[in-house]
């Protein structure tokens, strides 16, 4: 059986966060619930597709052998990443559907810090910052990510390594001062 982890899964998500990243807004003003939720939805789906392809390549755990496995354990480190920003994009929701309570509902009492709508909107937009830094960290180690071994048994080669004159074998040796 062939991996369904492969440098493309890695290059194709890390992709699809930066991506994501990248639309988050910086600023109060750019705010918006309903892109808000989008943008969970969004993350939801890349995480339950990454939980996909590592459950897939387990149906036949015999054949998934130790390079492999550590790919495997890349993508579920990209999981957990996306976790994180899934968590503070729930956050961001709850300060996000607070200040726009508080904005329907007039005259309600409230203290100037806690319940002010724009001081709420600040503070989703922060949440969005830091999802939108976890997210590119997350992207960026699946990038630096090594290309997964085969998928074959990692097990000692049976034939000898390829021998080379003394002379070109020198010519590689660095020099140590």
């Amino acid at each position: 059986m062939s991996s369904s982890v492969t440098p493309a899964t890695f290059d194709y998500l890390a992709r699809r966060l930066e991506e994501l990243a990248a639309s988050f807004p910086t600023g109060p003003d750019a705010v918006d619930l309903i892109t808000l939720t989008d943008d969970i939805g969004v993350l939801a789906h890349h995480l339950q597709h990454t939980i996909e392809h590592a459950q897939e390549r387990f149906t036949t755990p015999q054949t998934v052998y130790l390079p492999e496995r550590a790919a495997l354990v890349q993508l579920a480190r990209a999981a957990a990443g996306i976790t994180r920003v899934l968590d503070t994009l729930a956050e961001a929701l709850t300060y996000a559907t607070t200040g726009f309570q508080r904005e329907a509902v007039e005259d309600l009492a409230h203290s100037p810090l806690r319940n002010d709508p724009e001081v709420l909107r600040i503070m989703t937009a922060e949440k969005y910052v830091a999802a939108r830094a976890r997210l590119r960290h997350t992207a960026a180690a699946l990038r630096s990510t090594s290309t997964p071994a085969p998928s074959g048994p990692s097990t000692p080669r049976t034939t000898g390594p390829l021998t080379q004159p003394a002379a070109a074998a020198q010519s590689r040796q660095p020099n140590r001062h």
